[in-house]
């Protein structure tokens, strides 16, 4: 991680577009992705680890998460730097949980679908 201050909005920088269709709100985003603590740089999660893509409608993510989704071509690889309050809220920052943390992602698009209903 940088040696300076998070940002205090969400950042997003397209590592990689992609070609494929728009993701839409409330769409199902199939992606791979690893996210890291701004912190301290240690990994949080990972669905490469886990050894599967994982899905998120985008309108029942965190708002950081939903503004890097949304608006995004299949194919895409994308850089996010989510800040506490487009995260999971503000506060200390602790082991247990990721309150008062920077989240960095690296996500990758895989495919996206409206969102079932019903």
């Amino acid at each position: 991680m940088p040696g300076e201050a998070p940002p205090t909005a969400t950042e997003i920088a397209v590592l990689k577009k992609g070609d494929g269709a728009e993701v839409r709100p409330g769409d199902a985003v199939m992606l791979q992705y690893v996210g890291v603590r701004w912190s301290n740089g240690s990994m949080f999660a990972s669905s490469w680890s886990q050894g599967a893509p994982s899905s998120v409608v985008t309108t029942e993510a965190v708002e950081g998460y939903r503004k890097a989704l949304e608006g995004q071509t299949i194919g895409s690889q994308v850089l996010a730097v989510i800040p506490p309050q487009e995260a999971y809220g503000e506060g200390e920052i602790n082991k247990e949980d990721l309150t008062g943390e920077t989240l960095v992602f690296v996500l990758d698009v895989l495919a996206a679908a409206p969102a079932a209903t019903g």
